[in-house]
């Protein structure tokens, strides 16, 4: 029998999670959902200030801007490169990206856990604290930063306090996925589906961030790692839905489950919308005791691919 929880201001925390943390198997995926929660730009800020920035150099008027506004953001932005290509300008695709910190937030919360994070956003707010000194303080690792495919490493994925950008970073503008073209020939790229295939086949993943205006991203990702249902209960994803949506929280339930083997964990949005993840990251953070992967288990992923080479 297929039965679908019931939605929760906050969710209860899988066991399956506070285990994998436990043993160095839990990875956080964050996705522009938490960002938004700042006041950074989505897709679809990003797109507007890129159009905004080719109406300032004269290229575009009101009247084609108004028009391409209408196109998905994908196709803004790539036309918008196109444009600034073929009019010798360069477009600056970090406005708006750099000018916030972390603050009291949800961010502190996600860094305070110390995990493996790996994120498509462009910024750096995603800081992750690790505790690993004699005292049990946390401190940030140094140069646990990664944004180039090259770079994408499925030994990063046993490093606590480790950040990996899948779309880029603003501190280096040129590896921000931004254009349809870049963003295919991106997930075609074996570091990425390599990397992608590690991560959802070795450890426990929860995506952050990936409602359903995201859910397009999140279902590529899946799909470029080679991901389908399973029996396992290693993947979870916390999404927000109105009561009035019940059904279609129970639909995609079923759906995320079966195609994905993905587990919804579903959180009521009618009282505080997506700021109550702030509350949900806070209440689970306590309960996630993050440990580095044993030196047992690295020994036996280096044999497996020494084995398979």
């Amino acid at each position: 029998m297929n039965i679908v929880p019931d939605l929760r201001e906050v969710p209860e925390l899988p066991d399956e999670i506070i285990q994998a943390a436990k043993i160095g198997d839990f990875v956080l995926f964050v996705g522009a959902g938490i960002s938004r929660l700042l006041g950074l730009p989505l897709w679809k800020d990003m797109a507007q200030k890129q159009l905004e920035q080719l109406v300032q150099e004269g290229i575009l008027n009101y009247s084609e801007f108004n028009q391409l506004s209408s196109l998905d953001p994908k196709k803004q932005i790539s036309i918008a490169h196109q444009l600034a290509k073929d009019n010798q300008v360069k477009l600056d695709p970090t406005v708006g990206l750099t000018e916030h910190s972390e603050a009291d937030n949800i961010y502190k919360s996600i860094n305070d856990i110390g995990c493996v994070c790996v994120t498509t956003n462009y910024d750096t707010l995603l800081n992750p604290r690790y505790a690993n000194t004699k005292d049990g303080s946390k401190k940030t690792e140094k140069d646990n930063r990664y944004f180039r495919d090259r770079d994408f490493r499925a030994k990063h994925l046993n490093n606590p306090g480790t950040v990996v950008h899948l779309h880029g970073c603003v501190r280096e503008p040129k590896t921000m996925i931004l254009t349809t073209q870049r963003y295919l020939k991106h997930y075609d790229n074996d570091y990425v589906k390599d990397f992608l295939g590690e991560l959802f086949e070795k450890k426990t993943v929860l995506f952050i961030g990936y409602g359903l205006e995201e859910a397009e991203i999140l279902e590529h990702m899946l799909r470029r790692g080679g991901v389908s249902g399973s029996k396992e209960r290693k993947r979870f994803v916390l999404q927000g839905y109105y009561l009035s949506q019940k059904p279609l929280y129970e639909n995609l339930y079923k759906y995320y489950k079966q195609s994905f083997g993905v587990h919804v964990l579903g959180f009521i949005r009618d009282y505080r919308d997506y700021k109550q993840q702030e509350q949900i990251i806070r209440d689970w953070g306590p309960s996630i005791i993050v440990k580095q992967s044993s030196l047992v288990k690295d020994i036996d992923r280096i044999r497996e691919v020494l084995g398979s080479g």
